[in-house]
């Protein structure tokens, strides 16, 4: 079958490729590690680490992240797994650019030489092969979903157990997988476990094929991950370079889709005057967005104020964020310290059909979030958040600004929803440890 589909794929990449190239020219994707892509990986992410002779083989544990969120969902999972078998050797695979950078970034500090990261192939049965025979992983642990035909196929056939955990299949994906219900149900008799968030996530893996009596539901590792601290590592330094002081009100439009930096700017540009403290922050989910941003912001008759010409230590030229002023964060790894600098936050991507964003960051910290009707990506926490009061969601920009308003009107009451929204995603947590004894118990077999 692999040589089938890599005709489809080649078939596919030939039809898409003029849209790649634009895309490619515009932001600069597809562009590098074309060795990684297709399958190889540096002579050091291959070694073995030193230890005794009398030493049992160290085992190997690849987990595949897509991107970003499925990464930092993993970090305390990766940490456990460790401390629960020091003989461990942990392969973190990722597909996007921004994904491998993060992951080598966090992982940069990693002394022992037990926590690797590498490209994750292309689904090109040659690449899979290659990628594979290099790692030689005991397991594979996939988070959330990310099954590819010849990567499954090729991995069952090497008898490497795979399993999922964090499992999600929203309901329009669902939709999707069904017109390939075949496929997906050959690949998933090759799971041999399915970790999944929740009973209508697992009714939708069970629909598409996963043996009924393979599926255990466990909360989503990300209220583990979540930091649920007052204070924030660098958020002061951050607050001070580009002049967030205490006596503002900042609203935190965080991981904003393309086009609702025009909902934020309308809002703001709506309330500033009846609340001289407020502020604006934008932090956009892609970078590519953030020229269109800026735009949008001067012709609001606004002043952008990036935070990548504002470093810590620098203080602002005006001494503080000024109301006729916007930040835009276009730095990685900083939306926590805004957050935390947050009096109330929109979760982006939500207004616009993209699924919405991760709001557990915000709530967990105490934050008053809302949200627009768009957040099939977070059906479960959603609900949770909505049914204890912990969250609001809007509809579009009207309902937007009144929310926030009423926010500014009654603090009292939008701390009271933020803490009922800490205290809910708060209870979720436990899925870290249980993920781990099992991988720990079945990698032991």
């Amino acid at each position: 079958m692999g040589w089938i589909l890599d005709i489809l794929y080649l078939l596919g990449l030939l039809a898409v490729s003029p849209a790649l190239l634009v895309k490619s020219l515009r932001t600069g994707k597809y562009r590098s590690d074309w060795p990684g892509r297709l399958g190889r990986i540096n002579k050091q992410a291959r070694m073995a680490p030193a230890g005794s002779v009398n030493s049992p083989p160290a085992r190997r544990l690849l987990i595949h992240c897509v991107s970003v969120g499925e990464l930092l969902s993993t970090r305390r999972l990766v940490e456990e797994l460790l401390g629960l078998n020091s003989a461990l050797i942990i392969f973190i695979s990722t597909t996007t650019d921004t994904g491998v950078q993060r992951a080598q970034a966090i992982y940069a500090d990693d002394a022992t030489g037990r926590v690797r990261t590498v490209r994750y192939p292309l689904d090109f049965s040659f690449a899979v092969r290659r990628f594979l025979k290099n790692i030689r992983p005991d397991m594979i642990v996939l988070v959330e979903l990310e099954t590819w035909p010849n990567f499954i196929f090729t991995a069952a056939r090497r008898s490497i157990p795979i399993r999922i955990i964090n499992g999600r299949i929203t309901a329009r994906s669902f939709r999707r997988y069904r017109l390939v219900r075949p496929i997906m149900a050959a690949m998933f008799r090759r799971i041999e476990h399915f970790g999944v968030q929740t009973q209508s996530i697992a009714a939708r893996f069970a629909a598409l094929g996963a043996p009924a009596d393979r599926i255990e539901v466990i909360p989503t590792l990300k209220y583990d991950t979540a930091d649920f601290s007052d204070a924030v590592p660098g958020a002061a330094e951050l607050a001070a370079a580009v002049g967030i002081i205490p006596e503002h009100a900042l609203l935190v439009g965080g991981s904003t889709g393309p086009g609702e930096q025009e909902s934020l700017l309308e809002c703001y540009l709506a309330l500033r005057r009846k609340q001289p403290t407020l502020r604006l922050a934008i932090a956009p989910r892609k970078p590519e967005v953030i020229p269109r941003v800026i735009a949008d912001i001067k012709r609001a008759g606004l002043a952008p104020l990036l935070r990548s010409e504002h470093p810590d230590g620098r203080v602002p030229p005006a001494g503080r964020l000024g109301p006729d002023a916007v930040l835009v964060l276009n730095t990685m790894g900083e939306l926590k310290k805004l957050y935390s600098l947050a009096t109330m936050v929109f979760s982006g991507r939500s207004l616009v059909k993209l699924g919405g964003s991760d709001m557990i960051e915000a709530a967990a910290m105490g934050k008053p979030c809302c949200f627009g009707p768009h957040t099939y990506n977070f059906d479960q926490i959603v609900q949770l958040l909505l049914a204890d009061d912990g969250a609001v969601a809007v509809k579009n920009t009207a309902e937007l600004t009144r929310q926030v308003e009423s926010w500014l009107a009654n603090p009292r009451a939008a701390g009271e929803m933020g803490r009922r929204a800490s205290a809910c995603l708060a209870a979720q947590r436990g899925a870290t440890k249980r993920y781990a004894r099992q991988l720990i118990e079945r990698l032991r077999e």
